[in-house]
């Protein structure tokens, strides 16, 4: 009788505890409130821009108001502890490029959050390649040519780079170490005053997201020597690997996030509407004016694209030495 007992209480108990989650992931399905995507950069950048072009659509898709949230400072850090702050009820999503969640752990002691842990991948929402670009003074055409011009004159040799301790710092340290060129990575507050030095000659070169070099690069005012990975954005223009430097072929992404704890279901509502978003042609072409190529997909994929880009960021920090400060 005691053992029934007991057994009873037990079953009853594991049935409220069932019924307790499935009310909480209904409650989560349900949640037609206004939603945050939080942006760890200012308005206007790469990122911030994305944001929006993918709120506009996805807010009268899922018929709720998609209001993009600039949470700028520490490489988007202050954004990514405020979504692992946040609650998991639907009502904030993160959208981040690589450098915040893949590069500030492997560079940073204490970043306060880990994306594994921390967050859950909702989609992917574009890819963009990064690249080396040079000031006309290099007359360069070819990374080799470059590589050269810079090498013979060390009191020019000046690399630029958006960011500390960021992807395109461990780019240009291993271009650098290729061509035997003595100088380190210039780091700049973002690709904005990295662009304008480079325009104006202040520095000589530098590495950023093609987004950033683009339309210069067009209009002449710069030479995109090598990308990461050959794209039809930039005909003629080859990978760094078919340039003759091989273990540059990282592809950086935006992606979405949300809290950890929020629902599947919830996830997979918004996977699916994200997709449909990007799948119109208004998005893509849009994505595509700057430099960047829509990437729909699964949440596993996104996974997937995440863990094989820090395993990449991994071996280039290796390589450079560098110790998380």
């Amino acid at each position: 009788m005691a053992f029934t007992h007991s057994l009873s209480l037990v079953t009853r108990r594991a049935m409220l505890a069932g019924l307790s989650a499935m009310a909480l992931a209904a409650q989560a399905q349900d949640y037609r409130g206004p939603i945050k995507l939080l942006v760890g950069y200012p308005p206007g950048g790469p990122a911030d821009t994305a944001a929006r072009i993918v709120a506009d659509k996805l807010g009268p898709l899922l018929g709720q108001t998609v209001v993009v949230d600039n949470r700028p400072g520490a490489g988007g850090q202050i954004a990514a502890l405020a979504l692992k702050a946040a609650p998991a009820d639907g009502s904030v999503l993160f959208l981040s490029n690589v450098h915040t969640v893949a590069m500030i752990p492997l560079t940073v002691k204490t970043p306060g959050y880990l994306p594994a842990r921390d967050f859950r991948a909702v989609g992917t929402v574009a890819t963009f390649e990064l690249a080396l670009a040079s000031h006309p003074m290099a007359q360069a055409t070819t990374l080799a040519q470059l590589g050269a011009w810079l090498a013979a004159r060390p009191a020019q040799a000046s690399i630029g780079v958006p960011a500390p301790a960021s992807a395109p710092e461990f780019l240009a340290l291993k271009v650098a170490q290729a061509f035997k060129i003595d100088s380190v990575p210039v780091a700049y507050k973002g690709a904005g005053p990295l662009v304008q030095d480079l325009l104006g000659g202040q520095i000589s070169a530098g590495v950023s997201g093609v987004t950033e070099f683009l339309q210069h690069h067009q209009a002449g005012r710069l030479r995109i020597v090598a990308v990461t990975r050959a794209t039809p954005l930039l005909p003629g223009v080859p990978s760094f690997a078919d340039a003759g430097l091989a273990g540059l072929e990282l592809t950086d992404f935006l992606g979405v996030y949300a809290p950890a704890a929020m629902s599947t279901a919830m996830v997979e509502r918004y996977n699916k509407a994200l997709n449909q978003v990007l799948a119109m042609p208004e998005t893509m072409e849009k994505l595509r004016s700057q430099a960047m190529t829509a990437a729909p997909g699964t949440t596993l994929e996104q996974t997937g694209r995440l863990n094989r880009v820090s395993a990449e960021l991994t071996e280039l920090v290796r390589i450079s030495g560098y110790r998380p400060q």
